[in-house]
């Protein structure tokens, strides 16, 4: 029966992806606020309740089951969408705000457990070393729903208002809410419940703050998401200064499609190793949106969708390093610690970059964004050089 959770974990990415709001949110969010700074700050407090949501709901996920906990994730995005909604059709700042607190609760609800129930039911079916080839596959769909969203966008935005984008969300949210309900729970899971919450907490974080290997991929990926989910974020309000609205949906379009071909050819890639394919796709981000930003005209967002053709091995190989590395009885819990660190400077850089935006230019921002993602690669490689030099 567990078999039938390699099906449903495309149709729940595919359903996850299916936000036509996804694009533009950035600039629906300053027509309410009138502010890059109070638009940004929104996304701020989705990642900081996700950041003070993050431990609890990964014990919770270890505790109780993934399968009731995907179903709370889902059931808190759409009253978000719903309050988003809201917020445009009355311009009430606050249910923006709102809105956001329920994200950051079905992000830390979300975040570890959808990548443990993979791995615990690859283990089950005795496939563990599949994880990485069902998780690519899955995620690929994650792009498509991204890619039809985008196309679904383009025409909606050009014929009526973003405001029609934002209740369309609403109701393609309940996609995945159906999807959590067909899960099938892994056996292992629970044998699980045996010590106190917090004693649960100080095991992970122990066994986390132990394991070097396990500390330096999880500071690259704290520090790497997190600056470049922001910058996704807002690349919509750079990418208006451009080109019109509808056609920012096209560019999105062609993101997602390459971040569809780069999940779908992992399992043709992984021969050439996780850590090559991991550092890999750092550097080709840093030098296509250094290359889009410097370029800084109609074609800048189309060349900088390229860097999904990248994002599928850098996801999957960052995954599968840090699922290597977790304990089983702590999978969710050590996952929920470090995005609880990446949740807590994504807020400060979005709101930063929202900042910058109002102060200097959305150009400047992005350019911001890349710089500091750049410094990590480099100080990532001095780092990993430096240790095989000791070996």
């Amino acid at each position: 029966m567990i078999k039938r959770n390699m099906t449903l974990f495309k149709w729940d990415n595919f359903f996850g992806g299916l936000w036509p709001l996804a694009t533009l949110v950035i600039i629906y969010f300053e027509q309410i606020t009138h502010s890059y700074a109070w638009a940004m700050a929104v996304f701020s407090v989705c990642s900081l309740s996700t950041t003070f949501m993050e431990i609890p709901t990964g014990i919770i996920s270890d505790r109780i089951g993934r399968k009731k906990t995907l179903i709370w994730a889902a059931v808190s995005i759409f009253i978000c969408f719903a309050l988003w909604a809201l917020a445009g059709q009355y311009q009430q700042t606050w249910m923006l705000f709102a809105g956001a607190l329920l994200w950051g609760v079905s992000d830390a609800l979300l975040s570890g457990t959808d990548e443990a129930l993979m791995y615990e039911t690859m283990e089950e079916l005795g496939r563990p070393d599949q994880f990485d080839v069902l998780y690519a596959k899955s995620n690929g769909w994650n792009q498509v729903g991204l890619g039809v969203s985008a196309l679904l966008a383009a025409g909606v935005t050009y014929y009526f208002s973003l405001q029609t984008l934002a209740w369309l969300s609403c109701l393609l949210a309940i996609g995945q809410l159906m999807i959590a309900f067909l899960y099938i729970e892994p056996q292992k899971i629970q044998t699980y419940h045996q010590t106190t919450s917090f004693k649960h907490f100080l095991i992970a974080y122990r066994k986390l703050r132990r394991n070097r290997r396990l500390r330096f991929y999880a500071l690259i990926t704290i520090f790497d998401r997190a600056v470049g989910f922001a910058s996704h974020r807002f690349e919509s309000a750079y990418f208006s200064t451009l080109i019109p609205d509808w056609l920012i949906n096209l560019a999105r379009f062609c993101k997602q499609a390459c971040g569809t071909i780069s999940f779908f050819l992992i399992p043709y890639v992984k021969k050439w190793g996780i850590i090559p394919l991991f550092f890999g796709s750092m550097v080709a981000n840093v030098i296509i949106r250094t290359v889009g930003v410097c370029i800084n005209s109609a074609v800048t967002p189309f060349i900088m969708a390229g860097v999904n053709l990248f994002y599928g091995a850098g996801q999957t190989s960052g995954a599968t390093l840090l699922q290597n590395e977790f304990s089983a009885a702590q999978r969710a819990t050590m996952k929920s610690i470090i995005s609880f660190m990446s949740n807590l400077v994504q807020a400060v850089t979005m709101f930063f970059l929202g900042g910058l935006a109002d102060i200097a230019s959305p150009r400047t921002a992005i350019f911001f964004a890349v710089l500091v993602k750049g410094l990590v690669l480099v100080s990532s490689l001095f780092v990993l050089k430096k240790t095989a030099t000791r070996k």
